[in-house]
């Protein structure tokens, strides 16, 4: 069995309203080809024998709006940070959110036991440096990935078809002066990550252009932003294998909403695609049963 865990940060499900909701104005064909409709809070929990919808709770008990640290945690460890910290915790995890993922990540936990790990995420030459100088910060999925011991993927690796940028498509290394690199298609990103994830028993791909456009509440952003999620999700949905579970959710809501600056409260999608989708979506109600259902999953497998 192969596992593909999509993570697409920012992604609520949000009321059917063209007014507020990009998801239901430009209405992606890849959602209205699961559901018959926009992806919105109208569908509710959905049991198909090759796809399942579950509305996930992201607030997980704690008063507030979710946030990226705890949030992500949550997702990739199986444990409530947010409960454990006291509040949610927004952006990048400090130390204690760090020493939690390195102990629960499930990146470390399979790969301790035996299993094929990776993440399909590209990082640019600098990435290190630019950490070194303060200039950036680990992430909670560049955490996970580190803590199980694997290098980052990098630009070469990117340039033989064993990596994807964040933006899918190499748009932004270009404009930021990486005039080398070649630009890809939305479907080209998608059919890559496919191919690493067969090459895996357990695949990551981080994609968080919703949660930046949504802070910025730019329409015309949105709609290109969401086309090329589009088309990479039907390339995902298209070449995955019979024996590959997709898992597609998300931290919080935010893109779905674009009558305000912040996150919402809304439930995340966590959609499953396969022939075991059921089995996965009766075990997940919130953020935190994400990394204990792969880790049942492989090991019922092996």
């Amino acid at each position: 069995m192969k596992i593909l865990l999509l993570f697409i940060d920012g992604l609520g499900l949000g009321q059917a309203d063209t007014g507020r909701n990009p998801l239901v104005r430009f209405n992606p064909s890849f959602f209205e080809g699961l559901f018959g409709q926009p992806l919105t809070m109208e569908l509710g929990t959905l049991y198909r024998p090759e796809v399942c919808l579950v509305q996930t709770d992201a607030c997980l008990g704690v008063p507030g709006l979710p946030q990226s640290a705890t949030g992500q945690t949550a997702i990739f460890t199986g444990v409530n940070a947010a409960q454990i910290m006291g509040r949610h915790i927004q952006g990048f995890p400090g130390p204690a959110l760090a020493s939690i993922i390195n102990e629960h990540g499930v990146m470390r936990q399979l790969a301790s036991k035996g299993y094929a790990v990776t993440s399909a995420n590209m990082y640019t030459p600098n990435y290190m440096e630019l950490v070194s100088m303060r200039k950036r910060r680990h992430s909670v999925t560049t955490l996970t990935i580190m803590g199980a011991g694997i290098p980052l993927r990098s630009l070469a690796d990117m340039e033989q078809g064993q990596a994807v940028y964040q933006d899918l498509t190499n748009e932004s290394l270009f404009q930021s002066g990486m005039f080398e690199v070649a630009t890809i298609t939305p479907f080209e990103a998608g059919a890559r990550v496919v191919k690493l994830a067969q090459q895996h028993q357990f695949t990551m791909f981080e994609y968080f252009q919703t949660d930046r456009y949504g802070h910025k509440q730019n329409w015309n952003a949105a709609e290109l932003i969401l086309d090329q999620l589009n088309e990479f999700l039907i390339a995902v949905q298209s070449m995955a294998s019979s024996d590959m579970v997709v898992i597609i959710t998300s931290d919080h809501g935010n893109f779905e909403d674009l009558s305000v600056k912040t996150h919402t409260r809304n439930a995340v999608p966590t959609i499953i695609m396969g022939s075991k989708c059921q089995e996965v979506a009766a075990k997940i109600s919130d953020l935190t049963h994400i990394t204990p259902v792969i880790l049942t999953l492989l090991k019922g497998e092996k």
